[in-house]
């Protein structure tokens, strides 16, 4: 007598998703794009780096102004505008503009108030660090020794 064995009907294979874990993946991605996009289509992190490397640009250009003038040149920061002058108040023209060398700022970035003087030697006097704020996350420092200005 021949014993015969049964053997399961083979189960269709399942290919594809089901419609809850699409729509699971889509609610996940959704949220995501969210989170993430929001952080690039909000202009105040260009616009903070964009004005602290202009901000960079006017402290190199008065240094060098001071050092072929033989000083008497000073940056001055406000919460909404930085100048280029000479120590006794009177205007610097603008290299890339025409008129003084005063510059507003963008509204949605911000600066630390300040002023440094810098010497004939391109140093800032008095001979310390200083620190100014670029909105939230930049700080430029100035070397009280070299007055090389960096971020």
């Amino acid at each position: 007598m021949t014993c015969y064995q049964h053997k399961p009907a083979l189960q269709p294979v399942q290919q594809g998703f089901t419609l809850v874990e699409l729509v699971v993946v889509i609610l996940i991605l959704g949220i995501i794009s969210i989170n993430v996009g929001s952080r690039f289509l909000s202009g105040s992190g260009f616009s903070d780096r964009k004005v602290a490397d202009e901000l960079i640009e006017a402290i190199r250009y008065a240094q060098h102004l001071a050092m072929s003038r033989g000083g008497g040149i000073r940056l001055v920061t406000t919460a909404t505008s930085y100048t280029v002058e000479q120590t006794d108040g009177s205007a610097v023209p603008n290299p890339n503009r025409t008129g003084n060398y005063v510059v507003t700022i963008p509204s949605d970035t911000s600066l630390t108030a300040s002023t440094i003087i810098f010497n004939g030697l391109g140093q800032p006097t008095p001979n310390t660090d200083t620190s100014i704020n670029v909105g939230s996350s930049l700080t430029i420092t100035v070397e009280g020794e070299t007055g090389y200005a960096h971020y």
